[in-house]
């Protein structure tokens, strides 16, 4: 099993899969409490599941992240500009975790623009 790190902003995303090498690096990482989206120098096949561990500090509070883990599958990776966008949707997320990662997202603004930051 490969894991990587993946930071943006103050907040840490683990990705698990059982490839033998990482997905490396990722451009224009978007989460929310639907999934991700980001580009990647290689394609990822659909319908892959990847184990996901994101670090996620509730907003207005003095605590330490949580972790929210969960399952996401892609359900795209398309060419773009000799690059993939990849889209996975998270598949069992709790709602607890989900009402959290939207919270957050939205006041950090780390939404894609098929969710917009409102």
């Amino acid at each position: 099993m490969t894991t990587t790190d993946y930071l943006f902003g103050d907040y840490n995303v683990s990705l698990a899969s059982e490839a033998e090498a990482s997905l490396g690096k990722l451009d224009e990482l978007h989460i929310c409490h639907l999934g991700m989206k980001f580009i990647s120098d290689r394609k990822i096949p659909e319908f892959n599941v990847y184990e996901f561990e994101i670090a996620v500090k509730p907003l207005g509070t003095a605590t330490d992240a949580l972790k929210v883990k969960c399952c996401g599958v892609v359900v795209s990776s398309e060419p773009e500009g000799g690059r993939f966008r990849t889209v996975i949707h998270f598949s069992d997320l709790a709602p607890s975790d989900a009402n959290c990662l939207e919270a957050v997202t939205r006041d950090k603004k780390m939404r894609c623009e098929y969710c917009g930051n409102c």
